[in-house]
């Protein structure tokens, strides 16, 4: 378990990301597209401190240790060759400047059925309670041992199984409205 000053030097350690692509996405999504290497290490960079919050200093290790090398590049790959990083970061921009105005809509209730599934090594996770403020019908939520950000390429079968388990309920769910 971690205590809060933990929790919160991470936080402050790993989401400069964050803040930069908020604020500043088209100047360092241009240096980005214009340098292979420089898109693999940013790219690969996110992929080992989001593997493990323990294996920061140890990059090489963490990402070879949870992810396949074919994997990682054909990612890297992905943004190289459509020169969508810039795009991809400006998700991040359109969300934070348009927070005060997005927080109202938080207050809707929502009653589509929502799965969450809560990885261990995730940044950051909502908890349970909180969900059922806005959505109505949370019909699963699984607290996994292990995995974070990329758990599709970190834990498939984990994840995979849950969207399986979620599936049937929303079908069992559906039945009922019927």
């Amino acid at each position: 378990m971690l205590l809060f000053k933990d929790y919160l030097w991470i936080m402050l350690r790993e989401t400069g990301y964050a803040h930069i692509q908020a604020t500043k996405p088209d100047t360092v999504g241009h240096g980005l597209t214009d340098s292979p290497a420089g898109l693999a290490a940013y790219i690969l960079e996110k992929f080992g401190t989001r593997a493990s919050l323990h294996f920061s200093d140890s990059l090489d290790d963490c990402l070879m240790e949870k992810f396949e090398l074919d994997d990682l590049l054909n990612d890297v790959m992905v943004y190289w060759i459509s020169g969508s990083i810039t795009s991809s970061m400006r998700l991040y921009k359109e969300a934070f400047g348009n927070f005060y105005e997005m927080t109202k809509y938080d207050q809707l209730p929502n009653s589509v059925p929502l799965g969450y599934a809560s990885f261990p090594l995730e940044l950051l996770s909502t908890p349970e309670n909180w969900l059922s403020y806005k959505y109505k019908n949370v019909l699963s939520y699984t607290e996994m041992p292990e995995g974070g950000h990329f758990a599709a390429l970190e834990q498939p079968k984990l994840l995979a199984e849950d969207l399986r388990q979620f599936t049937r309920k929303v079908e069992e769910f559906l039945e009922k409205e019927d």
